[in-house]
């Protein structure tokens, strides 16, 4: 009996679009996330002009966070308003649970965002 393990092949083919569909990264407006820590995110929202918001997870709301941003991934990151290559969140001070915090205005393609020493959001602009 071939026909089952032809059925079985049939069926694990018409499935691989949906696996790999369900591995791509997550875009928000103009930014696909590289890099995207659900343990520490709810979400990522961009408005109409292009500010980037984060909502934290509940339990996360006190994360110390620090932001990078670059025009080409591995370059060197470019200077904040302050003139330091490293901008400390405004937000450090507490954050309400479940909203929108730690806006980011840039023109930058790469957006990092380091908690702990590690990255868990590392944005990438896809348009324009």
């Amino acid at each position: 009996m071939k026909l089952p393990r032809f059925l079985a092949l049939f069926v694990f083919i018409g499935l691989v679009p949906f696996a790999s569909a369900a591995d791509a990264n997550p875009i928000f407006g103009p930014y696909e996330a590289i890099v995207y820590d659900q343990t520490m995110l709810q979400g990522v929202k961009v408005d109409d002009v292009g500010d980037v918001f984060l909502m934290f997870q509940p339990d996360k709301t006190d994360t110390q966070l620090t932001i990078r941003i670059s025009m080409a991934e591995g370059s060197q990151y470019r200077k904040w308003f302050t003139g330091d290559e490293v901008l400390v969140a405004q937000e450090n001070a507490g954050r309400a649970p479940n909203s929108w915090t730690d806006r980011v205005q840039t023109t930058a393609n790469y957006i990092e965002y380091i908690a702990d020493g590690r990255i868990f959001l590392h944005l990438k602009k896809i348009e324009g």
